[in-house]
């Protein structure tokens, strides 16, 4: 693979959604160094490809993110995860579900002068993620959202996670390809055991990463 350009990279956040992928169908082929820690390369159906734990946060994620791109050029991202739902959703009907949210806000941005999740002089919010096929809002914060009160001003969020607004930022920001997958391991003031939380979140990590095998042949 010398002389493979590498063109995507699959980011996920916490270890719990790591998977072994060669369970999957990929192989591992080598590791490469990011910010002094190794991560792997593999290859799956003749597509190479970057396996990345961004570890869990924002800035985390915007800075794997940005290293990656940089360092090698690379020209797709792909974030997958799980998410918490709003007091709006039904878990158990969409627990199983993948979600490919249309809108990212960062939920620590209030200002008196921009709506709640919008950085000054930053777009409202980002709307980049091409697998978007429901009108889905995702708010991210490097706070844990388990408290109605955390959220009073952004009603119109329906999902929340740690990172995707990271990825969503430093994609738009170097015009690379984004696509999010999330999945829901909890929901507001609810399903806040950490063993449910976490079994949640590795059982959905599975179908989450098959999808985004599935994806690298369509990119």
């Amino acid at each position: 693979m010398k002389n493979i350009k590498i063109k995507t990279a699959i980011f996920y956040a916490d270890k719990q959604e790591q998977v072994n992928l060669e369970l999957l169908g990929a192989k591992f082929i080598k590791n490469v160094s990011v910010l002094d820690l190794n991560f792997p390369v593999y290859e799956y159906k003749n597509i190479y490809f970057f396996y990345i734990h961004s570890q869990i946060g924002l800035i985390n994620s915007a800075i794997f993110a940005q290293t990656v791109a940089v360092k090698f050029l690379i020209t797709n991202i792909i974030n997958y995860g799980a998410c918490g739902g709003s007091s709006s959703i039904d878990f158990s009907k969409m627990k199983n579900q993948l979600i490919f949210p249309k809108r990212f806000y960062l939920l620590d941005a209030k200002t008196p002068w921009y709506q709640p999740g919008q950085l000054p002089f930053e777009p409202k919010f980002y709307d980049n993620n091409l697998l978007a096929a429901q009108n889905f809002n995702l708010g991210s914060s490097n706070s844990f959202i388990f408290e109605e009160n955390q959220v009073k001003d952004f009603q119109f969020v329906d999902f929340f996670d740690m990172e995707a607004f990271s990825f969503a930022q430093i994609s738009a920001k170097n015009s690379l390809n984004f696509y999010c997958i999330k999945y829901l391991s909890d929901k507001i003031s609810q399903n806040l055991d950490i063993s449910q939380v976490n079994l949640n979140i590795k059982q959905g990590a599975q179908s989450a990463a098959k999808y985004a095998l599935g994806l690298l042949e369509k990119i």
